[in-house]
């Protein structure tokens, strides 16, 4: 074997992973928005009376399944209202929140969840830290260089979707 060919296969060897790398991380993308998803349309049927972000985080692994039973530590959730009048939002005002909920002793700052009432637009962000696979191959630090990887080597997946809360079944049942 020559010195061309073991140089070719490390490189081909580095892309193939590189490819199981990105697959994995649209799999987990994926989830994240059907979980996303999931929970949106139990928070739009209205079938918490009061919605705080454990609560969140929690249905959001229970729906995705695939992401461990660190999930709760890695996942944070805001809430948006979008104002009908102007169709704006607080959203743009709020960085993406990425916390890592380990840490008992030290708990990351609190989420926007801004209320919700019926008829009301709501924006839901979901940001899931994950660690590359990568992450201890000398090629792939240079090549994670460019992406959203945090201090601690995580990268961020994050998801938005938009829903409106249904009108409560008691007062569409009473309107009549």
């Amino acid at each position: 074997m020559t010195i061309p060919a073991l140089l070719w296969i490390v490189f081909l060897i580095f892309f193939m992973f590189a490819g199981i790398e990105l697959g994995v991380i649209f799999i987990k993308q994926t989830l994240l928005t059907r979980a996303t998803e999931a929970t949106s349309r139990i928070i739009r049927i209205g079938n918490y009376s009061s919605i705080d972000e454990k609560t969140l985080r929690h249905e959001i692994c229970k729906q995705a399944g695939f992401f461990g039973n660190t999930c709760m530590n890695r996942v944070s959730v805001e809430m948006f209202q979008v104002d009908k009048t102007n169709w704006t939002s607080s959203i743009a005002n709020h960085p993406v929140r990425c916390e890592d909920f380990s840490d008992v002793t030290k708990p990351p700052p609190s989420g926007t969840l801004e209320s919700a009432a019926p008829d009301q637009l709501i924006l839901v962000r979901v940001c899931l830290r994950e660690k590359p696979m990568l992450l201890e191959d000398f090629i792939a630090q240079a090549f994670l260089e460019a992406s959203p990887v945090g201090a601690d080597g995580d990268y961020a997946l994050v998801t938005t979707t938009a829903i409106v809360i249904e009108p409560a079944v008691a007062s569409a049942a009473g309107g009549t």
